[in-house]
């Protein structure tokens, strides 16, 4: 007998679905493409905010690399640190992450089907398969094309490497590099591992027509070779992200979660807080369709709802740094050292939530 529900794609979005419908005893099966679980997954990187992590339940303990309380934006030859008394955010092992999100779907009686790489007919059977089907399959969702979603209008090309062997100066605090010549729409960085391990990378706008490792070679030799020293680039990957959420995630007994929904941080690039607080939502929807007939289109509307505020204040502020010149930018921190934003924001920024931040500065300041 075949599930209720047919998940493609089975990263942390698609297997923390699995997980929250078998919680609602809803039957799921999850197809993915790869061998393993995991496999690819530390193409992203792997920096999470603490306090989402707490907000979504996921199990992530063990996956903890490093921990992280701050950040230097640099720009236009200014630096603007905000640094906080506490742990603001973790460095993750997304392939240990993975591992274990598919560990709980399972203990909840999902099934895994690995190495089943799905073309559009193979898609289209899940609908005659399964009552719901669901694509969590990145980016490039081949479940939006088949079923003819609208397109995601920007993404971002990104390319990163792994250091060894690097002298990190602080384990704790993140590089933000933004330089009109080289981001083209994005910016670099640099996030520690450890003490001698660094991830630096550089993401470009799709319509800047750049190529992302020319741009990592550039951002390497103007910025970030400091950093680095006499480390060696263990690993390297291409990525790509998207900016804004697609006009539409449901159509008839199909949905879209995660990176193919385009629930992600413009700002960062960052999907998973996001991606897997709404396949929460997406499981209830799940579970109202399945037991009363009610449309799916109430997950459309209840995610934007949840989410939707803070994730166009995520692209608002991402059009602000994408579109204001080198001069701009340096000017803006100044202005937000003046203000005393580096104190403030060190206590009550919160990386997922904009609004919460905004709230926070006003009232202290009020």
């Amino acid at each position: 007998m075949e599930a209720d529900v047919g998940i493609v794609g089975g990263g942390v979005v698609g297997l923390s679905l699995a997980r929250e419908l078998g919680e609602r005893g809803i039957s799921a099966t999850v197809y993915e493409a790869r061998q393993q679980i995991g496999e690819g997954a530390d193409r992203a990187s792997g920096i999470l905010s603490k306090s989402g992590l707490e907000k979504l339940g996921l199990d992530y303990g063990k996956s903890v690399v490093n921990e992280l309380y701050g950040a230097h934006f640099h720009a236009g030859g200014r630096t603007f640190t905000v640094r906080a008394g506490e742990t603001k955010a973790y460095v993750l092992d997304r392939i240990s992450l993975a591992q274990s999100c598919a560990r709980r779907a399972i203990e909840e009686g999902a099934e895994i089907r690995l190495g089943k790489k799905l073309d559009a007919a193979g898609i289209r059977a899940l609908s005659a398969e399964h009552r719901v089907v669901v694509g969590a399959d990145g980016a490039v969702s081949n479940v939006a094309s088949t079923f003819g979603f609208p397109q995601a209008a920007r993404m971002v090309l990104t390319y990163k490497a792994v250091y060894e062997g690097v002298d990190v100066a602080d384990s704790g605090m993140v590089g933000l590099y933004f330089d009109k010549a080289i981001t083209r729409g994005f910016f670099g960085w640099t996030a520690p591992y450890s003490g001698s391990k660094l991830e630096v990378a550089v993401g470009i706008e799709d319509r800047a027509k750049a190529n992302s490792k020319r741009a990592f070679d550039a951002f390497i030799e103007r910025a970030a070779g400091g950093e680095i020293g006499g480390g060696a680039a263990r690993k390297e990957d291409a990525g790509l992200i998207p900016l804004a959420a697609r006009a539409r995630t449901v159509k008839g007994s199909v949905l879209l979660v995660g990176d193919a929904a385009g629930q992600v941080k413009a700002t960062t690039g960052g999907g998973i807080i996001f991606g897997v607080g709404c396949a929460k939502v997406a499981a209830g929807a799940i579970a109202e369709h399945l037991a009363k007939g009610r449309g799916l289109g109430r997950y459309e509307v209840a995610w934007r709802r949840k989410y939707g505020t803070d994730l166009a204040l995520h692209r608002l502020l991402h059009g602000y740094y994408s579109s204001v010149g080198q001069t701009g930018l340096s000017m803006a921190f100044a202005f937000m050292k003046s203000l005393g934003a580096e104190r403030l924001l060190g206590s009550f920024g919160d990386m997922d939530s904009p609004s919460r931040t905004l709230k926070g500065v006003v009232f202290r300041r009020a």
